[in-house]
């Protein structure tokens, strides 16, 4: 009889394996393959026409160290580099979880399917539009000599504003794109969550007369406490990455918006672009992982001293 279920239990797994080979292929291929182009990092990469990638990369590239770190702290654009990636990341970070657990709140207690269903629609969207279009979109708005925001402010008698040549006012602009496109996404994480808790508990609240504030403070928000650390957690381990989409298609590359705009991914980009350095970029890109990896290690410790049930680890 043992044997059996042993029988029946190994031809599951197979077919489980088998389901799951596309998956696993697509991350050998994608994610694990290319590993071998951190060696780009610690080499002067010097290519000789007619060689292989991997000839160009391991025999006629000296190995040169820390060298190509180098390159992040000697410009002196740096500070102010590395203030607009954090500077960002944190108002993402924050307002990335308030607004949307607000948003999540507010739709469960709507009773219309149809109305509700619409609401998800409508804001989910946003979020499979590429930043090329939402660039584009945005230069419709605020173009200066066919913008709409330019017509209302001409209708009003205000002067017309050159949006792209006045960085002044494009933190608020890219917070406020940002936020935009990606609340909709988020809410539904919450919203699965909060729709996952159980209902008595708030029948009965409603029985021993319990505001909906009062609800939401010790049911919803106890209850999706676990939630919101997994997605406190996982977001600090990019915080010293940014959307490069963001920062650079949106503002549509403006030379002008760069105090404003330009963050550590952008400011590599426009290197390896300008100097063809390839060795820059995987240093960067390498640096950004390892201090990406540390900030989560460290958060999750945090986390797991506060409350063990929500850490991930």
């Amino acid at each position: 009889m043992s044997g059996l279920k042993n029988r029946k239990k190994s031809k599951t797994d197979r077919e489980l394996l088998l389901f799951s080979m596309p998956a696993i292929l697509w991350y050998l291929i994608f994610c694990y393959l290319p590993l071998f182009g951190i060696c780009f990092a610690f080499k002067q990469f010097t290519p000789k026409p007619g060689d292989s990638l991997l000839e160009n990369l391991f025999v006629n590239s000296p190995w040169v160290g820390l060298k190509n770190f180098s390159f992040l702290f000697l410009s002196s654009e740096m500070p102010k580099i590395l203030f607009n990636t954090l500077f960002y990341n944190t108002v993402f970070l924050i307002l990335g979880i308030i607004i949307p657990v607000f948003l999540a709140i507010l739709l469960v207690e709507i009773h219309s399917r149809l109305f509700s269903g619409l609401v998800q629609m409508v804001m989910v969207l946003p979020y499979f539009l590429s930043w090329v279009i939402v660039g584009y979109c945005l230069y419709g708005f605020l173009a200066t000599d066919e913008g709409q925001v330019n017509h209302i402010l001409r209708l009003f008698g205000a002067a017309a504003v050159s949006w792209y040549q006045s960085p002044e006012y494009w933190r608020l602009i890219l917070i406020l794109t940002e936020l935009w496109k990606s609340t909709g996404y988020a809410m539904m994480i919450y919203l699965c969550a909060i729709t996952a808790i159980d209902r008595t508990l708030y029948e009965c609240a409603r029985l021993d007369g319990a505001t909906f504030l009062q609800r939401v403070r010790h049911i919803t928000l106890p209850l999706l406490r676990p939630t919101v650390a997994t997605i406190f957690i996982l977001r600090i381990g990019s915080l010293m990455a940014s959307d490069f989409g963001l920062f650079y298609q949106v503002p549509l590359n403006s030379d002008s918006l760069q105090p404003v705009t330009q963050t550590l991914d952008v400011y590599v980009y426009k290197a390896l672009m300008l100097q063809a350095n390839f060795s820059y970029s995987a240093a960067t890109s390498f640096l950004q992982n390892i201090v990406g990896c540390i900030l989560l290690f460290a958060t999750n410790a945090i986390v797991r001293r506060i409350d063990a049930d929500s850490s991930l680890m």
